[in-house]
């Protein structure tokens, strides 16, 4: 089913938009399909930043200027080869930068929070437009998660994350990048903000389950989406409960 939101998506009140390039789909991914569909090279090569995950669930993947790391159940990044492929990614090209404050102790409600309001004044609707964003600087209460190889024929993505492997940096300095998606999604795409950090020694990164803000720089760019030809799917995305799978990690979890 293609996501209702994606006609949206392409309406632009601004005419310097940039791209969001999609391969795969959310609902496919978490439905246990973890193979390549695009190389590395294809997704990232000439984008901004991105972020994914590899094929077979090789790793978690941050991408910045062009430059793509896969994040392992080790934690620690690799550089991947530009043949390696991807299950699924998300990349930006091109569009205008903008300046983004991010108050000191904000944390990933507080990030969506300051997105927000810097749409608003750029007078975009963030349930119309994808927002991709960099922050770089120091951080702290960080925890990061990695994936690891289906333990069986079938799993699921879900069933594997309720495996997660997590890193936990009380301080933690790199770049976390990502993109904020709409809200609601019928599973093309994944909802809300959805970060992945890399760290600046290159010794730590993963999706972003929880993180503060301390002193930052951040910017952003506002996007039109573009899914690839091919990659919509029957699997229905209401079964995905992306706020257990994607979202900030509580106390109790």
């Amino acid at each position: 089913m293609r996501d209702n939101h994606l006609q949206a998506l392409r309406r632009s009140r601004v005419t310097t938009h940039g791209e969001v390039e999609q391969a795969g789909s959310a609902s496919r991914l978490f439905a246990g399909h973890f193979e390549g569909v695009v190389t590395v090279e294809n997704e990232f090569g000439s984008s901004r930043l991105g972020i994914g995950v590899m094929h077979d669930l090789d790793g978690e993947v941050v991408s910045i200027n062009g430059h793509t790391y896969a994040i392992p159940s080790s934690g620690t990044p690799h550089e991947v080869d530009p043949s390696d492929t991807i299950a699924f990614g998300i990349s930006a090209h091109g569009g205008r930068r903008h300046k983004l404050y991010i108050p000191p102790g904000a944390d990933l409600e507080g990030i969506k929070e300051a997105i927000d309001s810097a749409l608003a004044k750029l007078h975009e609707d963030h349930e119309q437009i994808v927002c991709a964003v960099s922050i770089e600087g120091l951080f702290s209460d960080v925890l990061l998660r990695t994936v690891h190889h289906p333990d069986f024929e079938g799993e699921s993505l879900g069933e594997i994350i309720d495996d997660e492997i997590r890193f936990a940096f009380e301080q933690w300095r790199g770049t976390v990048v990502g993109f904020r998606y709409p809200d609601h999604s019928t599973g093309q795409t994944i909802p809300g903000l959805h970060l992945h950090g890399l760290g600046a020694d290159l010794l730590s990164g993963g999706h972003v389950r929880n993180i503060t803000v301390k002193d930052v720089t951040a910017e952003l760019w506002v996007d039109e989406l573009h899914v690839a030809a091919g990659e919509e799917t029957s699997d229905s995305g209401d079964l995905v409960d992306f706020d257990r799978y994607e979202g900030p990690v509580s106390e109790r979890s």
